[in-house]
């Protein structure tokens, strides 16, 4: 019997050590790790090094996908969690990304009055430098304050000034009718959501600017419908981000149409 026992304790002891952990602590144990890290313009890199680094400590093959899974998901819907990935990226020496303003956006303001114009997601704020420069009013943000902090850097030395602020796109206050230009390039897809939110915070005869790298539909064109489509492009190109391969990137100019 005492045997018995003995075996029965063990075998619980091995599933309770065998129990996945939760993923409060999966996500508690990459924030912790990132922290340590040095930057790393390639953010590729960064998740990458996490896997390995699980395992490295024994951590079985089907459980580290699970906890890759459980990263891949936090990292954009949690606090602290793009803004610390792309602090880390920012502060890299080596960006993947074109510094240079988009095309689309230079050619989308191109005979247009300047005005008030939001870039989201601004980056190192190279839109947003161009933008003021151009005579806009420009308010960017971004969620990483490394990225704001080397933006506003940007904009001293090309002796320009606009309002960068450390922000979400989840949490950042648009208004209604403010805005006579909209630029998102390379932050995320855009759905149906976002063309009702930007419809409002645009003013009538208002522009979004918006370039990324497609998906296998033309959903983001579907949302937008109720827009004046002043131009759309889905095409296999060198990309701004990571400009090493071509990809299907999607280019939009679309207008809200005055009543």
């Amino acid at each position: 019997m005492k045997y018995l026992a003995f075996v029965l304790v063990c075998v619980s002891a091995i599933g309770l050590a065998q129990s996945p952990i939760s993923e409060e602590d999966v996500w508690k144990g990459f924030t912790s790790w990132l922290q340590r890290q040095q930057p790393n313009s390639r953010p590729g890199d960064l998740i990458r090094s996490y896997r390995e680094n699980l395992l490295r400590q024994g951590v079985p093959e089907e459980e580290t996908g699970r906890r890759m899974g459980i990263v891949s998901n936090s990292i954009f819907t949690r606090r602290k969690g793009v803004e610390l990935l792309w602090d880390k990226v920012y502060a890299g020496s080596d960006p993947i990304f074109i510094q240079r303003p988009s095309a689309v956006v230079m050619s989308a303001i191109e005979g247009r009055r300047p005005g008030a114009a939001l870039d989201i997601g601004m980056g190192q704020g190279r839109n947003s430098v161009y933008l003021a420069a151009q005579g806009w009013d420009v308010t960017g943000f971004d969620p990483s304050s490394e990225g704001v902090r080397i933006a506003r850097t940007n904009a001293d030395k090309a002796g320009v000034k606009f309002r960068a602020l450390v922000a979400r796109d989840d949490e950042f206050e648009y208004d209604s009718d403010r805005w006579d230009l909209i630029v998102m390039t390379y932050v995320r897809d855009l759905n149906q959501g976002d063309a009702e939110h930007f419809w409002k915070a645009l003013k009538p005869g208002g522009i979004l600017v918006y370039e990324n790298g497609a998906d296998a539909d033309n959903s983001v064109l579907s949302a937008f419908l109720k827009f004046q489509i002043i131009r759309f492009e889905d095409i296999q190109t060198t990309p701004e981000w990571n400009p090493e391969r071509k990809t299907r990137i999607q280019r939009l100019i679309a207008e809200k149409t005055l009543p």
